[in-house]
């Protein structure tokens, strides 16, 4: 098989010859995904979905393709790995899986916000937990562009996970008792990883991405 040296989405195709295309199977992250990777005179491309799943952003303008961040320095930009409710996504240490986001409130009222629910499972070789493979925090981003932080996220960055085991987390995320007033929908949660911190705790295991943190958009369902 040819090795993959250009990376481009599918429409870069058009111009080439359609007889001249030979499609592969296509495995990312150990995971198989559901569009080949096509070879056009000796060339591989494969499908912009695959760089999603590694965490590397794209965006299609006209007739431009843009890898990496399209506004660099732009709130919550951060690399990450990218999903939907409902769909697992894996870095090659945790599996995350956000199953719900509904209101919360609290305080009679006063206070509003977001209680999300997640299944957070180990996917490596060995015991570990988020503190020491890196995982900082989660937050909340609304659609006005605030962010919403956990008072319980210590529940999920402690808990030791044996292989392979998992748990279910409700985690709530309260706007001040000013903000709750006007509180706009939830729109992605963020769970920032640190990889440098797994590298110096020693744990023996590895994330299969440069950046292994998550970004899931809380609009789309899977």
């Amino acid at each position: 098989m040819n090795s993959i040296r250009t990376v481009l989405c599918s429409f870069a195709l058009a111009a080439a010859p359609v007889a001249a295309a030979q499609s592969y199977s296509l495995v990312v992250n150990g995971q198989a995904s559901p569009t080949p990777a096509v070879t056009v005179n000796g060339q591989t491309y494969v499908p912009l979905s695959a760089l999603t799943t590694l965490g590397i952003p794209s965006s299609v303008s006209g007739r431009t393709v843009t890898l990496g961040s399209a506004t660099p320095g732009g709130a919550n930009q951060r690399a990450s790995l990218e999903g939907c409710v409902g769909e697992t996504l894996f870095n090659g240490v945790w599996r995350l899986t956000v199953r719900s986001v509904k209101p919360a409130q609290r305080y009679g009222g006063q206070q509003r916000g977001y209680a999300v629910t997640l299944e957070w499972k180990n996917g490596s070789a060995v015991t570990t937990d988020g503190q020491n493979t890196g995982v900082k925090g989660l937050q909340l981003i609304l659609q006005d562009g605030s962010a919403l932080e956990s008072e319980t996220v210590q529940d999920l960055q402690f808990r030791k996970l044996a292989q392979g085991a998992g748990s279910t987390f409700t985690l709530a995320f309260y706007a001040d008792s000013a903000a709750s007033a006007n509180l706009t929908p939830a729109d992605k949660l963020l769970v920032e990883i640190d990889p440098a911190v797994l590298r110096a705790t020693g744990v023996k295991a590895a994330y299969s991405t440069p950046t292994p943190s998550f970004r899931v958009r809380l609009g789309c369902q899977k």
